[in-house]
């Protein structure tokens, strides 16, 4: 297939240059060896540095990214960013949005707002293409003396002991030896990291093909993401668009399993389509296109002793809902402040499983709402097509089936409630509907944002005087002038949250009780070897309760023939019936009839 690249960007050019470890007699052993040089490898490096960590990249390509791959980044990704100083390029290049619109056919059947609330430094999504987010930290990592980034170089071997990791390297000259104390696979989902170990990499493909076109083109059409279900210039289907920077425009379309993708990826078939899109009157140039499937898949552990997977080599998720890319940053965000306090030797390393455990909840969830989202977009039986197009049309006059409606559920931070780095909660009411485990929400204080204050280290939040002093821990204190922050963490005198270097919250009580949250900070390092078994919390995000309830629902008519399906369907209308009044009944039935209407 013959696609179109880009022409609003010109990849920078990186050429390969002899490192003096090539020179050794013996290898060369360095603290951290990254594999991969894509979002979650550039992030993983600078986020090392700034905690005082070196760190070498091997980067097997010469230059960026080709095309705009991955370009919505979500907010909590850019809080990352913004605590590594480099977050302000990005906002000023990308673009901001926080409202999106879904649309049945040609009608809307409503709309969202991501960041309905004020006091936030970082907006809920920048669209900004992948070329530029890493060559902004490209440029970064070339001015720190802590990373040497060496294009051009490939990994075609590895092997551990206990004591480090020992990396065959393949450069256009000769092959070379490296050692690392810890190798971190950001190497994708070809990974030759995890070939060359053998680790299983399983789940499941959808069969399903989707274009990209991305062009340029004069509109008015407002910064906001556009969904389309089966709209008339793309019958049967799905569509997306969204802006992004340098005038271009992101077209996503549906085209469903059997194809010809030679005769798709032309471009005079993909410029027929978009004419039906966007109408003969719009003028356009097709700026990068590309067509694809996709899977979800997952290694069952992302930390194998001294090598550790992350991003897509850990991995794998749809597009839809941004879960990629930011999911990839925010392991590394999990990771790297471990791994520093490992080094310097201020945590064991048992503090590792603890990586394993909260990302390995996280990406269960990202693949319970890729997979989620791909059902909902492209339906897999006649009758689930029947609830997909009901909730449709009850969206617009329902919020109940707003709920339903899957166009992408989009990146948000994972809540480890259940992390076993969270301490006991003895103070059980807060007025807030932040819980331990969830990062922290950003708030105006009197001299600026929360995010900009909390910073690399763990931070202790407290609104009052108090006299608390650890070498590791910063304090903040709150006044009674920061009322956005003691309305939003319900803040009384002498409260306190502990958050974590990533932001995260592990611990908060009523009382400043210096044996209490020194303990919380060992427990959060994996120091305490007997610690209290919490029993499971729920997690109180309800946003996507719903999902649940709607993938139960199709998954009853799994196997079932047409008939079948409608005696089911009778039967839970009957069962219903139970549950509900007269007069409920009354004001469903008339809802029902004035959609069909």
């Amino acid at each position: 297939m013959k696609w179109v690249k880009p022409k609003t960007y010109t990849n920078p050019i990186f050429h390969y240059q002899r490192s003096p470890d090539q020179d050794k007699s013996t290898p060369v052993r360095h603290q951290v060896v990254i594999v991969g040089g894509g979002p979650t490898g550039l992030v993983a490096a600078l986020d090392l540095a700034s905690r005082g960590i070196s760190c070498v990249i091997i980067m097997k390509e010469n230059t960026v990214v080709l095309g705009s791959r991955a370009i919505c980044f979500a907010k909590k990704t850019l809080e990352i960013i913004n605590r590594l100083g480099l977050v302000d390029k990005m906002l000023d290049k990308g673009i901001v949005w926080n409202v999106g619109k879904v649309f049945y056919n040609e009608d809307l059947s409503y709309e969202f707002n991501l960041l309905p609330e004020d006091g936030h430094k970082i907006p809920a999504f920048i669209n900004l293409q992948q070329y530029y987010f890493e060559e902004y930290l490209v440029d970064a990592i070339h001015e720190s003396p802590l990373i040497d980034l060496r294009w051009e170089q490939e990994l075609i071997d590895v092997e551990q002991d206990e004591e480090k990791v020992k990396i065959t390297i393949k450069t256009p000259e000769e092959n070379y030896l490296l050692e690392a104390e810890y190798l971190i696979a950001c190497d994708g989902v070809k990974s030759p990291t995890r070939t060359k170990l053998n680790i299983p990499y399983e789940g499941e493909k959808f069969e399903e093909n989707f274009l990209i076109a991305d062009i340029t083109m004069e509109n008015n059409f407002p910064t906001e993401r556009w969904f389309w279900f089966d709209p008339p210039f793309n019958k049967d289907y799905s569509a997306l668009l969204h802006k992004q920077p340098d005038g271009v425009w992101r077209i996503d379309l549906q085209l469903g399993q059997e194809i010809d993708k030679d005769e798709e990826i032309d471009q005079e078939r993909i410029k027929e389509r978009l004419r039906q899109m966007l109408g003969d009157d719009v003028k356009f140039e097709l700026e990068w296109t590309s067509i694809y499937q996709f899977r979800c898949m997952r290694m069952a552990k992302f930390v194998h002793n001294r090598i550790i997977f992350a991003g897509d080599s850990a991995h794998l998720v749809s597009p839809f809902g941004a879960r990629g890319a930011n999911g990839g940053v925010q392991d590394v965000d999990n990771l790297i402040w471990k791994l520093a306090y490992i080094l310097k030797k201020q945590a064991p390393r048992n503090l590792l499983n603890s990586y394993d455990e909260e990302r390995s909840d996280a990406t269960n969830e990202n693949i319970f709402h890729s997979t989620n989202a791909t059902d909902f977009i492209s339906p897999k039986s006649e009758i689930s097509l029947q609830f997909r197009n009901a909730a449709l049309d009850l969206a617009q006059h329902n919020s109940f089936a707003r709920t339903l409606i899957n166009s992408g559920r989009l990146s948000n931070p994972f809540r480890y409630v259940n992390s076993s780095l969270n301490s006991p909660e003895f103070d059980t009411e807060w007025e807030t509907e932040i819980q331990l485990g969830y990062t922290a929400k950003d708030a105006v204080l009197n001299d600026g944002f929360l995010i900009d204050s909390l910073g690399n280290d763990f931070s202790l939040l407290v609104y009052g005087q108090i006299s608390f002093q650890h070498d590791l821990i910063k304090v903040i204190t709150i006044s009674d002038l920061d009322t956005d922050i003691i309305q939003k963490y319900d803040f009384r005198d002498n409260s306190w949250y502990l958050i974590r270097p990533d932001h995260h919250i592990i611990a908060r009580g009523r009382t400043v009780d210096t044996k209490t949250i020194t303990s919380a900070f060992q427990r959060a390092l994996g120091e305490k070897q007997n610690q209290t078994i919490i029993e499971s919390i729920p997690d109180l995000f309800t946003k996507y309760k719903n999902d649940d309830k709607y993938k139960q629902l199709i998954d009853a008519h799994k196997g079932l023939n047409k008939s079948e399906s409608e005696l089911l369907n009778s039967k839970l209308l009957l069962l219903f019936l139970e549950k509900i009044s007269e007069v409920e009944l009354k004001d469903i039935l008339a809802t029902a009839k004035k959609v069909k209407e």
